[in-house]
């Protein structure tokens, strides 16, 4: 097999990225681990990802398909990102899984209540001595400066 130059190399190595970062955040210790969750042998998975002494390897795209379903990756996402369509693979769930991080779309709707739990909880950590009437205050302002910047949807 020739070793890809150029753009295909660089797009292999964002999905062998990708695809070590979703290993991690699933909990599979080992590379192995990953390929047997995927019903991939262990040979075929290290091309994925690649190895210390060798760089990702294209694979097929039916291997491909079975990462994508023993990921919960969005059908095609692979191929994507190999192909440069995509910086980022999407997961079945929506978040999207972008190198170095993943993004989670939030529910506006729901949003106002995870902040305002957070406040009240980061509030009574750092300043035991506060009310609740003060934690309210403060969870009321911030919520209207979320509205009045389109963040948090309008009252209703």
């Amino acid at each position: 097999m020739t070793t890809p130059s150029g753009d295909a190399a660089r797009h292999l190595q964002k999905l062998a990225t990708l695809v070590t970062q979703r290993r991690v955040a699933l909990g599979f210790a080992s590379k192995e681990a990953a390929a047997e969750a995927c019903g991939i042998s262990h040979t075929t998975y290290r091309k994925v990802e690649g190895t210390q002494d060798a760089p990702p390897q294209r694979v097929r795209d039916t291997t491909y398909a079975k990462l994508e379903i023993g990921f919960g990756f969005r059908p095609g996402s692979c191929k994507a990102v190999l192909e440069g369509a995509s910086d980022s693979i999407t997961l079945e769930d929506g978040t999207e899984l972008i190198e170095g991080g993943q993004v989670t779309r939030v529910d506006p709707a729901g949003l106002e209540g995870i902040l305002r739990d957070a406040v009240r909880s980061s509030a009574t950590l750092t300043r035991p001595d506060i009310t609740l009437g003060e934690v309210e205050a403060m969870n009321e302002r911030i919520v209207e400066d979320l509205r009045r910047r389109g963040i948090l949807p309008s009252a209703r």
